[in-house]
């Protein structure tokens, strides 16, 4: 322990009513260079007339849960739910893209130049972004709201793989994963260029992949046709439990 370790350290709290908070326990947290960390949980008892750390133990995930849960009980959050919200929990959201028109941009030589783009019918689109930065997009057919039974389908697009996982590239992503940033993300992803097809087969339609977009800049489908849509095969409640994964 260094010198500076010794030093005290002095710190009031103030509430916002009356209450007769005393010291109960102390956490300290212990980081290594390589970006891993742990911590400890320690009793906290009295030596003379000052509080003392005392030996303390691994914290447990659960512990860390139970900790979470107390100090949110007292936590100021609020605030309107937008329609297109699914699931939200902690860092990670879940959100829907109802059917509609949007440009789309491509990079792809094979579709006739190197970059095009048109405005295009989409199907219904399902999004969730973890903590882990990591995002997905599925596809659903119609225009209901999806629920938890809803059966997902590969997202037609370039650049997701076969699991939904979207390959972000050098695509500038939005901070964070509070309700209110669904609109940036909506906008990083359709306002990215699409390059090339990450999946082993992206779409049910003759020619593949390159001959379904090349119809669809064309103009061939008005409105999009969800028969091309290959099954999931798991349902929106799976991917959301963590069965994200081929």
């Amino acid at each position: 322990m260094s010198k500076e370790d010794n030093q005290l350290v002095s710190f009031r709290v103030e509430a916002e009513k009356d209450a007769p908070y005393t010291l109960d326990k102390a956490i300290l947290v212990y980081k290594a260079g390589n970006g891993h960390a742990f911590a400890t949980v320690h009793e906290v008892g009295t030596v003379g007339k000052k509080a003392t750390i005392l030996a303390g133990k691994a914290m447990s995930a659960q512990a860390a849960v139970a900790l979470a849960l107390e100090l949110s009980k007292s936590a100021t959050r609020g605030g309107f739910v937008p329609k297109e919200l699914l699931f939200h929990d902690g860092d990670t959201i879940c959100w829907w893209v109802p059917p509609a028109r949007r440009h789309v941009a491509f990079k792809a030589k094979e579709l006739g130049s190197p970059e095009r783009g048109e405005i295009v019918s989409n199907p219904g689109l399902v999004f969730m972004v973890t903590g882990r930065r990591q995002w997905y997009v599925w596809a659903v057919k119609g225009s209901e709201r999806p629920g938890e039974e809803t059966p997902l389908y590969l997202a037609p697009y370039f650049n997701v793989s076969d699991t939904g996982l979207i390959c972000v590239g050098n695509v500038s992503l939005p901070d964070g994963t509070a309700a209110e940033r669904i609109a940036a993300w909506n906008d990083a992803f359709f306002n990215s260029f699409f390059t090339h097809s990450n999946a082993r087969k992206l779409v049910k339609y003759r020619g593949g992949a390159y001959a379904f977009w090349r119809d669809m800049l064309d103009g061939k489908h008005h409105v999009f046709p969800e028969r091309v849509l290959l099954p999931l095969g798991k349902t929106l409640k799976v991917v959301l439990s963590g069965g994200r994964d081929a």
